[in-house]
């Protein structure tokens, strides 16, 4: 049975794979940015709304 994890902080966490993020990490670092800055960029043009042009 896994145990549930309540966060407090004002600020979200998730989990994710440890080979992910690792992955994650290399690509930051060659990209010479953060993780938070890259993920957010990332999670920015996925979740982007295209303009729909009639």
């Amino acid at each position: 049975m896994k145990k549930l994890q309540s966060d407090k902080k004002l600020t979200k966490q998730i989990r994710i794979d440890s080979g992910l993020h690792t992955l994650l990490k290399i690509k930051a670092a060659e990209s010479r940015m953060s993780i938070k800055t890259l993920l957010e960029g990332y999670l920015a043009e996925l979740l982007a709304v295209e303009e729909i042009k009639l």
